[in-house]
């Protein structure tokens, strides 16, 4: 696109210099609308989504659980159910007002008040009356209100960190325009609104304002995003659906059987269908899933992984790409001097971050003595430098950088050597500073000292060389002839294919003139890589999942960075902003399948359009973003992860996951997490359905035998609600199963109730009633039942039959509690001593039962029946058959 030029947009918006009259722009306003991101608010959305959770299937399930409950008159365990569905309705609206508070954030980024011209005088204004053609003062400080293009920039640096992520502040300027820009980010003229002024002042003509801007853009984009289930969700959705269709057909065909073939009255049959759609109906599965989600997710922040979303915890283990930017994720986040070259000699400098501690190296080894030439080229570095470094405060983590951080980063490496900036100003005294020179990419400051100039120069390295004649060289001043500038242009080159930002100095002594100077060096910057970072892009690429960097900085540092950490290889392809825009999603798509790859300088939109690409592809996607420009992406992606630390309160109420510490190890470790919750939900799951099998084969031996009901809907509901729910919770927290990073991640299409799971159950489910039916019967028979006769449901003699099926269910739940841990090699062993939820469950589920059975008013409730130590010996071979039957299971590949 061409350049915007304030003389144009005068003529279009009918504006000038002097900005606008008071009264024009009250006109405006009207035409305009205010300078604000606000969305249409409805009314009673927050009772209407309520509602609407009510009625999904799950809620359906539990409330259907609610009127049987109530039905057989348990008004306690009814109420309990219902405040458990109105609790989670609850949960549900308050996330999606969570996502609502999200564009909130979006909007409150936007200033307060700004400067403009109104009548041709200085006016502050509130940020939501700007308009088109309103000419506002920035200064250093301020947040920009509105797009903007430039009218005067007196050395103006903006920080765009909002709106594209890049960490290093851009100058801006009115002249040397080139003629063709393909973005309003590449502009030098032009500000955009939510960005920050970090150096300098100017002066802007409004071009857009409100939703019209590029920031009103990324809100947009965001909130057309829309919130997607996770596969988990998906899942549970549908197993309810599936579960509640089936309980609901099965129960009234059992009704008229039982109506019809058995001649029982309407009652009687009305209850017989209650205890079998009771008995299909897995009514902990929901307060188990929650539960067992949120000890992970307390579990997960251990590992500086916070999770807001519980479901995410599991959509974590099927990532198959992790997209991630560079900065701060990859690296620290904070630039450091890595390298300094004066005339053949090569400093290497040491140390962490910020902090003013560390060493130069030569050739690998302390430099001992002081260095002539180095010692001047830090001196001029840091007094062409104008930022402050401020020691860390109570409560903050480390030393922090006021200023631009290429600034901050040279003044670090100065004390480092032991030159203070602040004390060299007491012999310096500063004349003036020349801003950036928009065609040269330099910059230079004039001092005086004894009653002499100097003149210090730095910038982009080949705009330091072309003003340089002569070269210091081991404290002599020589010649640049051609082979030391060719030397220079080798050394230039190859800081820069190691992912370094060069900066060039060279000084003059008694002159004004950025020419003819004295080159003195090299300084290399960069954003150093976090130790621990390539350990885990090694664990995460043996795990079979892609990371793709996707940045808004320059590319060839990112791959450098990416190289250096094992992201990439050598072969790795980068891919700007403006070549994606020219490539298809047929393209897209081939390029992001076939090999590795890097995104640079791409916008909010750009990487939103990657990411749909990605999940297109079938990939499940965790965007890892920190900045106002990652909101749309974070909310596209199956898993949104934000930074913590230097992550925006936007980026951080849109995401899934905040990670603490802001490194890639942790979403890696979460990762680990996820695949492991997988796979304890998949075995809690087999462990809930083998008893809802059992619970259902006795009322089928009812239909099917004519002997009276072997056990009562209570009965279930203390199997399902009570007795089972902390035994399903303690399979949850089994540690991850050796080797779980070395598998590939878990399809989309892998399902928690596959056909294995459902045989499985049904087996385990089907032994535990058949021992539990046949020591009922044996108990009915030793009372002097016989088939076909008819017993008392009040009677001792019914009440110990339904107790022993009851007791032997718990019983085998007991053994497939222990056989359900691991689903590899043989599942009783030292490992169990690593779960002590285990133990608590065994002991829990006992202490249940022994109460339900022996204590009078649950006695009552339960309809339960003191069993003698007879018959509970009679019982106890139960567990062992059941462990017997998993190993033999096993051995047949179920």
């Amino acid at each position: 696109m061409k350049p915007l030029l304030p003389e144009q947009l005068f003529e279009t918006l009918g504006t000038s210099p002097a900005g606008l009259s008071w009264e024009e722009a009250r006109r405006r306003l009207s035409r305009y609308g205010p300078n604000t991101l606000v969305a249409e608010r409805k009314k009673w959305r927050n009772l209407r989504r309520f509602l609407r959770h009510l009625s999904d299937p799950l809620s359906l399930l539990l409330i259907i659980a609610t009127v049987l409950s109530l039905a057989i008159g348990s008004t306690q365990l009814g109420l309990a159910i219902l405040a458990l569905t109105a609790f989670n309705a609850t949960l549900n609206t308050l996330q999606e007002w969570r996502a609502e508070k999200a564009l909130e954030k979006l909007r409150a980024w936007m200033p307060s008040y700004a400067k403009v011209l109104r009548d041709g005088k200085p006016a502050l204004v509130h940020t939501s009356e700007i308009v088109p053609g309103d000419v506002i003062i920035v200064e250093e400080g301020d947040k920009v209100p509105a797009d903007a293009v430039l009218i005067e920039a007196h050395d103006l640096w903006v920080s765009n960190i909002p709106l594209t992520g890049e960490s290093v502040p851009q100058p801006k300027f009115t002249d040397n325009l080139e003629e063709e820009y393909s973005s309003y980010f590449e502009m030098p003229n032009v500000v955009l609104a939510g960005t920050t002024v970090v150096r300098g002042s100017g002066k802007a003509v409004v071009f857009a304002t409100g939703p019209r801007t590029v920031f009103g853009g990324v809100v947009k984009l965001t909130g057309e995003v829309g919130e997607e289930e996770s596969p988990l969700e998906r899942e549970i959705s549908s197993l309810a659906r599936h579960t509640f269709a089936i309980a609901m057909t099965v129960g009234f065909v059992f009704f008229l059987l039982s109506l019809v073939w058995l001649h029982q009255s309407i009652y009687d049959s009305m209850l017989f269908m209650i205890g079998v759609m009771t008995s299909l109906v897995p009514e902990g599965l929901q307060i188990t899933v929650s539960m067992a989600l949120a000890l992970a997710v307390l579990d997960m922040v251990k590992r500086n992984v916070l999770v807001k979303r519980l479901s995410t915890v599991q959509a974590l283990g099927s990532v198959t790409v992790i997209a991630t930017d560079k900065t701060g994720t990859l690296t620290k986040g904070e630039m450091m001097v890595s390298r300094v070259w004066v005339y053949d000699r090569d400093y290497e400098v040491t140390g962490q971050g910020y902090e003013p501690f560390g060493e130069f190296l030569l050739n690998g080894q302390r430099a001992e003595s002081r260095d002539p030439v180095l010692e001047k080229l830090l001196v001029a570095a840091s007094l062409s430098s104008s930022s402050y470094l401020q020691p860390p405060r109570e409560g903050e983590r480390g030393w922090r950088v006021i200023g631009d951080p290429t600034d901050g980063a040279i003044i670090v490496a100065a004390l480092k050597y032991g030159i203070d900036r602040e004390k060299l100003l007491d012999e310096f005294r500063l004349e003036y500073r020349k801003p950036l020179d928009p065609v040269k990419k330099t910059m230079y400051s004039v001092y005086a000292r004894g009653g002499k100039k100097y003149l210090f120069l730095k910038g982009a390295p080949r705009g330091v060389l072309n003003s340089s004649a002569y070269i210091m060289v081991d404290g002599s001043v020589e010649p640049m002839s051609d082979g030391i500038r060719a030397r220079i242009e080798e050394k230039i080159h190859e800081f820069g294919e190691a992912g370094l930002r060069v900066i060039g100095v060279a000084f003059g002594e008694g002159t004004e003139s950025d020419s003819e100077l004295i080159f003195l060096g090299l300084i290399g910057i960069m954003d150093p890589p976090r130790p621990e970072v390539p350990e885990f892009v090694a664990k995460a690429k043996r795990g079979k999942i892609k990371i793709v960097v996707l940045t808004g900085d320059y590319g060839p540092t990112a791959k450098a960075i990416a190289k250096k950490v094992g992201v990439v290889g050598e072969s790795a392809r980068v891919i700007r902003g403006v070549d994606l825009e020219k490539m298809s999603d047929e393209e897209l798509s081939r390029v992001l399948r076939e090999g590795e790859v890097i995104f640079s300088r791409v916008t909010p939109e750009q990487k939103l359009r990657i990411l749909r690409v990605l999940k297109k592809n079938g990939e499940v996607v965790a965007m890892i973003g920190d900045g106002v420009n990652d909101a749309p992406s974070l909310k596209e992606a199956d898993v949104g992860v934000a930074m913590g630390v230097t992550g925006t309160d936007v980026a951080r109420e849109v995401a899934d996951i905040i990670l603490l510490d802001d490194s890639f190890a942790s979403i890696v470790r979460g990762i680990e997490a996820g695949r492991a919750i997988f796979d304890n939900i998949k075995k809690f799951v087999t462990y809930v359905f083998a008893h809802n099998w059992a619970e259902l084969i006795p009322f089928l031996a009812f239909i099917t035998f004519n002997i009276p009901l072997p056990l009562t809907v209570t009965q279930v509901l203390a199997i399902d609600l009570g007795i089972d729910v902390l035994p399903s919770v303690a399979l949850s927290r089994e540690p991850p199963e050796e080797g779980v990073m070395d598998e590939p991640p878990k399809s989309k299409s892998e399902r928690l109730f596959d056909r294995k799971v459902i045989l499985r159950s049904f087996i385990i489910g089907l032994i535990a009633s058949t021992l539990a039916l046949y020591n009922c019967i044996r108990a009915w028979h030793e009372g002097g039942w016989a088939l076909g006769a008819t017993l008392d449901p009040s009677s001792p003699v019914y009440l110990r039959g339904v107790t022993m099926t009851f007791t032997g269910i718990v019983l085998a739940q007991m053994g497939n509690l222990l056989v359900s841990r691991k689903k590899k090699g043989f599942p009783i062993d030292a490992s169990l001593l690593r779960n002590k939820w285990i133990a608590l469950s065994l002991l829990a589920q006992l202490s249940i039962l022994l109460a339900i059975v022996y204590i009078p008013p649950l006695q009552w409730i339960f309809e339960t029946y003191p069993l003698t130590l007879r018959d509970l010996l009679g019982l106890a071979y139960i567990p062992l058959v059941v462990i017997a039957a998993d190993c033999i299971l096993r051995r047949l590949g179920l």
